[in-house]
């Protein structure tokens, strides 16, 4: 029974849906951010693939043969429904037919058909098709084994094509759309084949084998591109003795995506678009923070002499500063000595100047003694004051007023005539005695004072003489070999941090314009803005279309399961209770009610089970009205293996019955086994003469 389609949601609302769980971004950001990653959610409309094979023609020449050597020819009419490509003999050229079919299908031979002695055989291959309504040919000129080169032909319609004898590739409406040399073959058929059936490649991302794994054990992966290679394995099965249900690898759940992508599932290739950007965005970050730990391991090695010349110069310069001479001491005595000096030269002064005075007095004692000697106005005065001024106006007493006192016995302050006295000898002794114990009073006076000099000025030289020593000793330990190597070992020291810095790109603890200079120098000016917010998206993004896979995914596998059951059972696979395909791509299949792995079914039943799979997936997608796979099965010998006839007999009636009771599908069997005379008429059979060799 099916279940009812699901809505799909448009991607308007998808959007809407993204720009929700990012409050920041709106609808016009979340469309943006995809963009820049190469996604673009377009509404699905319902796929339409059908690729018919009309006919294979091939031309060669058989060598080292035990009796049939020679050249060949084989022309296949085909067309939609069941073919039997048969024989009552192993080693007809069976599988080989269908590997130069795969070759031009594919682009490169499928390895399951492929048998190494036959390959050299084929010198060309035309396959005429129909992809999506659109008539072809695809023509390969083998030159060397398995190394052709293509022209790939379209028409006006199939006819045009059919018309053409052998390899002949001229006629009326038919041209030459691409060629291709050896090596572009493969690229040529995959572009073609994915753009016809509206295929887009698909992006796995894959563990590097042999990379190192990180902190995380996480390796480095890859970007893998499955393109029309790997969709083939929808067509052409794997063989038997695989153990994956379905493509080239499990890895990556590429089976189940494979299954998805032609169930129709909405959005399943957007979100492994969606997916694979992630990680590579994770990878590369992941890449760019180890780079940066390498980039700094190695930076750690390369400047290590740097560094260890640093921490050399660093003690260097320490064992310097603990030998440091000890100036506070020679700088207060230097101090003391300067505080004596001035002391002493103050005291010197002082002295100089009682000195001076006493000296004074003592000149002026010596010339009132002569005065007394020389003049009588002189001897009448004696003991009198003699004063230098007048004592009113302070007017100076000059040299006439002493002259007019002597000469004219006018006294020299008022010049008021002297009075007469009688010289008395007696007197004038009295007087001389005054004046000479004066003299000798002054004189006296004078000899201290200047022996106070004397002293002061010894002390002084003496204090002077003290403080040049301590300053000399002073000027020495400054002057000394220990600055010169101490500056010197600093000097080294700024060097080689600003050597390290720029080496580094760290500036830290250095000036702020050297600083500023090394970072401006050494930052990198390529790294991404961190508030970027692409990564919150995507990540919303993947959230959004995983539920919608999962849940319409979900959906078909309900409707495939039932088909798979019911086609194996046709096929001849026993005791199957039921199978539980899920999103990992796991069949969870189970015979007598017990578990039974995919790996645990013979190679016949493999081989069964997943043309029950691809039947089932037509079928689905049939009664839904969609075309998503292209309706074309090659399968090489699906009863080779089985031991019971009616079993056998049973999968070619079912494999026959399939192909006919639905116009959109066609498969291309090689067997040996009788049922296949039984049920594959005349006209759908290719075989050789007397049903035995086919060339």
């Amino acid at each position: 029974m099916t279940t009812e389609p699901l809505p799909v949601p448009s991607d308007g609302d998808l959007h809407e849906q993204i720009a929700a769980r990012v409050p920041p971004a709106d609808v016009e950001r979340v469309r943006e951010a995809l963009y820049a990653h190469g996604i673009q959610l377009t509404s699905p409309l319902p796929a339409r693939r059908q690729l018919v094979v009309h006919r294979l023609y091939c031309e060669g020449a058989k060598t080292d043969t035990d009796d049939n050597d020679g050249p060949f020819t084989v022309d296949m009419p085909l067309g939609p429904g069941p073919w039997a490509i048969a024989s009552t003999l192993n080693n007809a050229g069976k599988s080989s037919l269908l590997w130069a079919l795969s070759y031009a299908l594919r682009g490169d031979g499928f390895d399951a058909f492929k048998r190494p002695e036959t390959v050299g055989w084929f010198s060309y291959v035309r396959a005429d098709i129909e992809v999506a309504g659109v008539a072809a040919s695809i023509r390969l000129t083998f030159d060397k084994p398995d190394r052709p080169s293509c022209r790939l032909l379209s028409a006006d319609t199939l006819e045009h094509l059919t018309a053409l004898t052998g390899s002949q590739e001229t006629g009326p409406g038919v041209r030459v759309a691409a060629t291709a040399e050896p090596g572009g073959v493969k690229e040529l058929i995959d572009r073609f084949m994915l753009d016809r059936l509206g295929l887009r490649p698909l992006p796995l991302w894959t563990a590097e084998a042999g990379a190192p794994k990180d902190a995380d054990g996480n390796r480095d992966s890859r970007e893998d591109i499955h393109g029309w290679a790997s969709y083939f394995y929808a067509i052409a099965l794997n063989a038997g003795n695989s153990s994956i249900l379905l493509g080239p690898t499990a890895y990556n759940q590429l089976p189940v995506k494979l299954m998805q992508l032609f169930l129709d599932v909405p959005y399943a290739s957007e979100l492994t678009q969606i997916n694979t950007a992630r990680k590579k965005d994770t990878q590369e970050g992941n890449r760019v923070q180890r780079r940066a730990r390498e980039d700094a391991q190695a930076r750690e090695q390369q400047t290590e002499p740097l560094r260890q010349a640093l921490r050399d110069a660093e003690e260097k310069v320490t064992a310097l500063e603990a030998d440091q001479p000890d100036l506070t001491g020679l700088l207060a005595d230097v101090d003391a000595a300067a505080r004596q000096v001035a002391r002493d030269q103050a005291a010197l002064q002082e002295t100089e100047e009682g000195h001076a005075v006493a000296r004074k007095a003592r000149l002026k004692d010596e010339k009132a003694a002569r005065r007394a000697e020389q003049s009588s106005a002189a001897r009448l005065l004696l003991g009198a004051l003699e004063p230098e001024s007048c004592p009113r106006c302070d007017h100076e007493i000059d040299d006439a007023r002493r002259t007019a006192e002597e000469s004219e016995h006018r006294c020299s302050v008022c010049a008021s005539p002297l009075p007469e006295v009688q010289d008395d000898p007696e007197t004038r002794a009295v007087l001389h005695l005054r004046l000479e114990e004066r003299v000798n009073a002054s004189c006296a006076a004078e000899d201290t004072a200047r022996q106070a000099v004397e002293r002061s000025a010894a002390a002084c030289e003496s204090s002077r003489a003290a403080y040049d020593l301590v300053n000399a000793r002073l000027v020495a330990a400054r002057s000394g070999s220990w600055y010169t190597r101490l500056e010197s070992a600093r000097e080294s020291v700024y060097q080689l941090r600003g050597a390290l810095a720029v080496a580094t790109g760290n500036g830290t603890g250095l000036p702020e314009v050297v600083s500023d200079y090394v970072t401006a120098t050494t930052s990198p000016s390529d790294i991404e803005d961190d508030s970027d917010d692409s990564d919150a998206i995507l990540e919303a993004a993947a959230e959004v279309l995983s539920k919608v896979v999962a849940d319409h995914s979900n959906a078909l596998f309900a409707d495939l399961n039932g088909e798979i059951v019911s086609i194996a059972h046709n096929l001849g696979v026993a005791n199957l209770t039921s199978v539980d395909l899920n999103l990992a791509g796991h069949l969870n299949a189970r015979k007598t009610g017990k578990k039974h792995p995919f790996r645990a079914f013979s190679p016949t039943d493999r081989l069964r089970m997943r043309i029950a799979a691809i039947v089932g997936m037509i079928k689905v997608g049939r009664k839904r009205g969609l075309m998503s796979h292209p309706g074309l099965l090659l399968i090489d010998a699906p009863t080779a293996e089985e031991l019971s006839h009616d079993n056998a007999r049973q999968c070619i009636k079912t494999l026959y019955e399939t192909a006919a009771d639905d116009p959109g599908i066609q498969i291309v069997i090689t067997s040996i086994d009788d049922a296949v005379w039984e049920f594959f008429p005349e006209d759908r059979t290719v075989t050789g003469l007397d049903k035995r060799q086919l060339f």
